[in-house]
């Protein structure tokens, strides 16, 4: 049995629901996703030199700072200036799903696309971070590819589109590669939903394969790209014998211990998906999806293996959710189309309500620290102050 394209359509819709209640989160916490970290940083360079930021050519970063920048050309208040690059993530985001449901008809893509916003997410849901940008530009990508395809366009012509929209994801966040190259592979090997030839795949392939290998030494050679490179060493350096060392790191403990204590939910998706994969002798698919989950545990332990719970758990989850695209691939594509759109939808939505709770439940820290720092600010214009550095008394301590 294969679940009806308007059964299809139901689902994506309960999916989009979901994300238009990350938007209003994002909306509503904006101040404590804009004064956090990373993006305070990228604000203040939007705001002061009245441009658009793009460290490490991020190009695609652009879209979430097109309204602050905007605003800042239309002489806006800092405080519009700030709601609207908090809320701009989201909105991306929903924007971007929403073109999977309605114009690209892409239902599948669009419920992985919510997985992945949703299933290895807690804390992170605060950090305006690169990844989820490139992963939403990912989905762009594949879905009006895939659109393309189904409706017979010229391969030529739909280079154009590929191109520009795989150097935008790719140029965004590298990491972004690893889910990019399993969904590739895993629409070629699962045939159902992948509209091209054999001669069409392997020439949209070369380009993909050409644009990573650009990204990769423009990375490696560049002298403005020190943060990825110092990442990336782990993985060039490697050997053969540091493969398995690299799953017993303290990054991939901590990691299996906060699947048990929060992402549970993502690990039944996974197991079920994996599960009914062989049930259904698609063992090649199995294969290569535990092959990319294995070997993105492996690039984790190379990366970061040092790390343990004092890794913060918010930058944590931002460098390990794209995990969950490829966890719950096959649950999107094996699992569902096999079951009733009732028992479907039920299960869908109890995965996205749990998983909201954790979300949800992760933000009043994040609200004390901005209460806080309004706090300060207020008192600092009482007295006169202008500059102010607080430290932590521990430290301090340390210090004599």
């Amino acid at each position: 049995m294969d679940i009806s394209q308007s059964s299809l359509k139901k689902l994506a819709a309960i999916c989009l629901v979901a994300m238009g209640v990350l938007f209003i989160l994002g909306s509503i916490y904006y101040k404590e996703r804009v004064l956090f970290s990373d993006a305070t940083f990228y604000f203040i360079n939007i705001v002061n030199n009245n441009s658009f930021y793009f460290p490490h050519d991020r190009y695609g970063c652009f879209i979430t700072e097109l309204l602050p920048y905007l605003g800042q050309k239309m002489h806006l208040p800092l405080s519009a200036l700030i709601f609207f690059y908090g809320m701009s993530f989201y909105l991306f985001f929903f924007i971007v799903e929403s073109l999977l449901v309605f114009w690209l008809k892409q239902y599948r893509l669009a419920i992985l696309m919510t997985f992945y916003y949703f299933l290895f997410i807690s804390q992170s849901f605060i950090w305006n971070s690169e990844i989820p940008q490139s992963v939403a530009w990912m989905f762009l990508m594949l879905g009006v590819t895939i659109h393309l395809g189904n409706k017979k366009t010229n391969i030529f012509l739909l280079l154009i589109p590929f191109m520009l929209l795989a150097f935008i994801t790719l140029y965004t966040h590298f990491v972004v590669m690893i889910p990019t190259t399993f969904l590739w592979i895993f629409f070629i090997i699962e045939k159902k939903n992948w509209p091209f030839s054999r001669k069409n795949t392997v020439m949209l392939s070369c380009f993909l394969v050409l644009i990573v290998a650009i990204k990769f030494l423009i990375v490696l050679n560049s002298q403005n790209s020190g943060y990825e490179t110092n990442n990336l060493y782990g993985v060039t350096h490697m050997s053969i014998g540091d493969i398995l060392p690299s799953l017993y790191t303290p990054v991939i403990k901590m990691f299996l211990y906060r699947c048990i204590i929060n992402y549970w939910v993502g690990l039944i998706i996974f197991f079920i998906g994996i599960i009914n994969l062989i049930k259904n002798k698609q063992y090649a698919l199995a294969s290569w999806t535990l092959l990319c989950f294995v070997g993105y545990f492996v690039v984790m332990g190379l990366t970061y293996g040092d790390l343990d719970k004092n890794f913060l758990l918010i930058h944590a989850e931002i460098e390990w959710s794209c995990i969950a695209i490829i966890a719950a691939s096959p649950w999107v594509y094996s699992y569902l189309p096999g079951n009733s759109e009732k028992f479907i939808a039920w299960s869908l939505g109890g995965v996205l309500a749990v998983r909201l709770m954790y979300i949800i439940a992760s933000l009043p820290m994040f609200t004390s620290r901005v209460q806080l720092n309004e706090q300060i600010v207020s008192q600092m214009r009482k007295k006169g102050i202008t500059k102010l550095a607080i430290y932590r008394t521990e430290q301090l301590r340390s210090v004599n």
